[in-house]
């Protein structure tokens, strides 16, 4: 497992990540490599997740909390980069933080703690 520093770009015209990782952080570690122990990084630290679409390398960064967690995440329109010659790539890697939550979702989250008498607050 290998893990590198890096940084953040992002669009100049406003955040689409939702509220992502990237969003709120400028540096990250990214780690990679062969038998990544994901159990032991940190949720606020990225694992490179590696594929091939129609024989080309596509590969993108996910924060490892969403990755744990099974839940499916897309691209916030951040990506991350650094000159360190040891990065996985030759050009920036597209950050996939963004999670939207569906009404359904929202629902039996409310059904679920309203059966253990939870409050739950939102402030959007």
């Amino acid at each position: 497992m290998d893990t590198i520093l890096t940084f953040v770009l992002r669009n100049s015209l406003g955040d689409c990540t939702n509220n992502g990782l990237t969003s709120r952080e400028d540096s990250i570690i990214l780690h990679h490599g062969p038998n990544l122990q994901t159990d032991l990084i940190p949720d606020d630290e990225l694992i490179l997740v590696e594929r091939t679409i129609f024989g080309k390398q596509s590969n993108y960064a996910v924060p490892a909390g969403l990755f744990k967690s099974g839940r499916h995440s897309m691209a916030g329109g951040n990506f991350i980069y650094t000159s360190d010659s040891r990065f996985p790539s030759d050009a920036p890697i597209s950050v996939h933080d963004r999670v939207e939550t569906s009404k359904w979702e929202k629902q039996e989250e409310k059904e679920f703690n309203d059966s253990l008498n939870i409050q739950s607050f939102s402030l959007s």
